[in-house]
């Protein structure tokens, strides 16, 4: 059950990720952009209070609940930049480097339970952050494309891997 929710969730933030790094390469208007990390950042974030919440219902931990809430802050975030056009994302930046930090010992903490595919996705997510951390609080606007690309990728990667989730192939081994 947890799986398949974070599945759920992991698909659609597959899916901003891919259109986030389209976007930072040219494609596509801040407006188009909002309403997709906004839909993202409420469908995570409905997540998160669900495995925080749930009780019983749920077999989701506060520990689930911390680390999605991780995404759903940072597309919300990205929503709300990219709605009002935002051009100084220091602030933005920084709270990623907070969220690269976590990230790490994050996928540490999964490899402990044996998923070593949700383990690696952490670390990749936790260079993800950090690239943004780079690119928006250091601004080093000279990595702006390489960070698309790599943005546009993990965005594939973790898509694929909520899809598998959401229908049951995923931890396998």
């Amino acid at each position: 059950m947890v799986y398949s929710v974070l599945g759920m969730g992991l698909l659609f933030v597959g899916g901003v990720l891919f259109v986030n790094g389209l976007w930072l390469l040219g494609y596509g208007s801040d407006d188009d952009v909002a309403v997709f990390n906004f839909l993202t950042g409420l469908i995570t974030f409905l997540i998160v209070l669900y495995w925080a919440f749930g009780g019983d219902a749920s077999l989701g931990t506060p520990f689930n609940a911390a680390g999605t809430m991780l995404f759903s802050f940072t597309y919300l975030w990205i929503g709300a930049n990219a709605y009002r056009g935002i051009e100084d994302q220091r602030s933005f930046g920084w709270y990623c480097f907070f969220v690269a930090l976590t990230a790490i010992p994050t996928g540490y903490l999964v490899l402990l339970t044996g998923d070593v595919g949700l383990t690696g996705l952490w670390w990749v997510w936790a260079v993800l952050w950090a690239a943004f951390f780079v690119l928006l609080g250091l601004e080093r606007d000279e990595f702006t494309a390489p960070v698309g690309w790599f943005t546009a990728a993990t965005g594939v990667l973790t898509a694929v891997a909520g899809y598998l989730m959401a229908a049951g192939y995923w931890p396998w081994g």
